[in-house]
């Protein structure tokens, strides 16, 4: 836009539309954010609004204008009286849809997610608001209409009561929602609240009653307390198969609940989408494409496993699931209910900085709650599947004299595949592939050898040391595993979940269950036993063992508590992780993870910034960055060179956050304009440690 050059004191000249078209009697200009990828384009442009267009293109609306020369979507952010740009304007080619889309709420919360991620507000919408869809508009507006006219179905039917075994402080946290809600104002003790805030907690669940789903319980319960006061609810999950067996407990929720995911068909999102932007749908459920939706009055937000790998955003500017939740109830002054098995070390940080409290129950009481782990023999022979196991099948198979719960058991294996892993026979050298040197797999007892890398397929591979084609197992994944099974109780009903083929639930029928880590089904009263196969090692990263502490404790959680007879084999020789397990106390784990944290500065003490380009580039950038801010503010953790690439990675203090993100904001804005070579930068990059 070019600045005017008439005094302040001057009259404004006539606006002129191109084409001839005449202006709006009032407020003529609209101001335009396009819908675009480049970075310096990332602010608001002007255009005309015609007579015609006066009534259709309020702030908020999706619309199409002519940008050099091409048709570019948009959204009007704002009308305004005058323009600085002189000459006449371009008028806005068509309003696209009724729907304010980009409304105050909405860009509230993208201009946050935008500033903590250091990235561009388009992005963050794209992110936000679904492509529009007519049909589904047309089918969101007339439910809308018929909501409108007809009473609403009564919250208060929806009684979803505590297990009789919840803990006393999640009966506290439900009382002071209960609370808060009634404008009773904040409440002491484990969930601290500020003024006009609600009760914040995270709750670490053990399967008492509900094996695998107590979290929907709890959840329910908060939920229609809250959609009865007249507020609404986000309640997000990792994947698929929670969002289906919570949708398939609604009950009474139905009617006011609206699903989002990255599985739906653009008809049905976009529908889903405007029904919650209007406010009909009081309750919200979704995966990692809802922790942006939109929400009329927020009530509550519910989060389900935050260290889930699929709350981790691929696409520019790439937030965390979880981080968007926090925003959004710092921006609303929400309630906040953390639902997990485990407890993750960002999560162990929010309560030791007292912003949310902490809900677990006292020892005693965890361990009753929880199956009894059992570990294999200590002068027993080294073996994956010793005779402890199968006495374990066994007895939940009621194939033993042995007083024992009866049931399906879970068999837990790391790996897909049948031998995912596979060395020399002769001299034990684990076997890499010949032509891109990553890791060889077997599809089966007689081959063929394959990688997954590059797609060599062959029917032997000779070991570059001696020269044999014979090959042994050295990690077994989830079909040998199955066979082997099968061998063994060659009449019980074998069940595989993993890979493409998961299954969602089984029945509380006698059958072996062989599921990959996340792939576990749940199954209905919970599984009677668990055995966990081989060792989940963690890997070099910083939240290695955190992460396989939480996916051994979601197989645990699967089980029936000791009370009722649940029982689990731990195979796995990671000491750490086995004496969690046996304990069941995930908050004791991350509450010595974070003093480690703290002593060394790494996150979520700290904060990161990964930068990845041209070698030259990345170095430049990063002068620039510091003569921004400050030399000092940027600490290099890891600098790995490939070819002419560079990635660097460097920390900074959370109280320079603010000024991280406005330097790098900046200097992609600069690079963009003048167009040098892309530098990508992403704000606290999961797994970069």
């Amino acid at each position: 836009m070019q600045p005017t050059l008439l005094g302040d004191d001057e009259p404004q000249p006539e606006l002129r539309l191109r084409g001839g078209h005449t202006p709006a009697a009032s407020l003529p200009v609209a101001r335009v954010l396009l819908e675009t990828p480049v970075p310096h384009l990332a602010r608001p442009f002007d255009f005309g609004v015609t007579a015609d267009q006066d009534a259709s293109a309020v702030p908020g609306v999706r619309v199409r204008v002519r940008f050099s020369g091409r048709l570019v979507s948009g959204f009007v952010l704002d009308r305004a009286e005058s323009t600085d740009v002189t000459g006449p304007l371009s008028p806005l080619e068509r309003v696209v849809s009724p729907v304010a889309a980009a409304d105050a709420h909405v860009l509230a919360l993208a201009r946050a997610v935008a500033d903590r991620w250091a990235g561009t507000l388009p992005d963050v919408l794209r992110l936000a608001i679904p492509p529009r869809h007519a049909a589904g508009e047309a089918s969101a507006l007339a439910a809308i209409a018929r909501a409108e006219e007809e009473p609403p179905p009564d919250p208060d039917t929806a009684t979803h009561p505590l297990p009789l075994d919840a803990p006393a402080a999640l009966r506290d946290y439900m009382s002071a929602l209960g609370d808060w809600l009634d404008g009773s104002g904040g409440t002491e003790g484990d969930t601290e609240t500020g003024a006009g805030e609600g009760p914040r907690a995270a709750a670490a669940l053990t399967p008492g009653s509900e094996p695998g789903t107590g979290w929907i319980t709890i959840g329910l319960h908060a939920a229609a307390q809250t959609i009865a006061a007249g507020r609404s609810v986000l309640w997000i999950v990792p994947d698929h198969r929670e969002l289906d067996a919570l949708e398939a407990r609604l009950g009474d929720l139905g009617p006011l609940t609206v699903r989002l995911s990255a599985d739906q068909g653009p008809q049905a999102r976009w529908s889903n989408w405007v029904r919650a932007h209007a406010g009909t749908a009081r309750l919200v459920i979704g995966t990692r494409a809802a922790a942006l939706a939109p929400l009329r009055d927020a009530g509550l937000v519910l989060l389900v496993e935050d260290g889930s790998d699929h709350y981790v955003e691929p696409r520019a500017p790439y937030p965390h699931a979880r981080e968007v939740c926090l925003l959004r109830v710092r921006e609303s002054g929400a309630a906040l209910l953390l639902l997990d098995h485990t407890r993750t070390v960002e999560v162990q940080d929010l309560v030791e900085s007292w912003w949310i409290g902490s809900i677990d129950r006292p020892r005693d009481e965890r361990r009753a709650s929880a199956p009894l782990v059992l570990l294999p023999h200590a002068d027993a022979p080294n073996e994956r599947m010793p005779p402890e196991a199968f006495e374990l099948i066994r007895g939940a198979l009621g194939r033993t004299k042995r007083e024992t719960a009866h049931g399906p058991v879970l068999v837990q294996v790391p790996r897909a595949g049948y031998l995912p892993v596979v060395a020399c026979a002769r001299c034990g050298d684990i076997l890499d592939c010949p032509r891109c040197a990553h890791r060889i797999a077997a599809a089966g007892p007689e081959g063929p050898i394959a990688c997954a890398h590059c797609g060599l397929r062959e029917a032997t591979i000779a070991c570059p040391r001696c020269r044999s084609t014979r090959v042994r197992a050295v990690v077994r994944g989830l079909e040998r595993t199955a066979e082997e099974l099968s061998r063994a109780f060659a009449e019980v009903p074998l069940i595989r979940s993993g890979g493409a083929d998961i299954v969602r639930s089984v029945g509380d029928e006698p059958a072996i269950v062989v599921a990959t880590t996340g792939a576990e089904p749940y199954a209905a009263g919970g599984y009677a036993a668990a055995l966990l196969l081989d060792s989940l090692w963690p890997g070099p990263g910083l939240d290695g063992v955190s992460r396989a502490i939480a996916r051994r404790l979601r197989a645990l959680a699967l089980v029936r508590a000791s009370a009722d007879g649940g029982r689990a084999l731990v195979l796995d020789t990671t000491d750490v992780v086995v004496r969690v397990l046996q304990t069941f106390d995930p908050v004791r784990h991350a509450h010595a993870e974070l003093a480690d944290r703290r002593s060394t500065g790494l996150p979520p003490v700290a904060r990161t910034v990964r930068l990845t380009g041209p070698r030259t580039e990345v170095v430049d950038a990063l002068a620039r960055l510091q003569s921004e801010i400050g030399p000092d503010v940027l600490r290099p953790l890891i600098v790995e060179d490939e070819d002419d690439e560079r990635t660097q990675l460097l920390a900074f203090a959370r109280a320079a956050s603010a000024d991280v993100s406005r330097a790098l904001r900046a200097l992609t804005a600069h690079r963009s304009a003048a167009g040098l070579p892309i530098v990508r930068h992403v704000v606290d990059p999961a797994g970069a440690l």
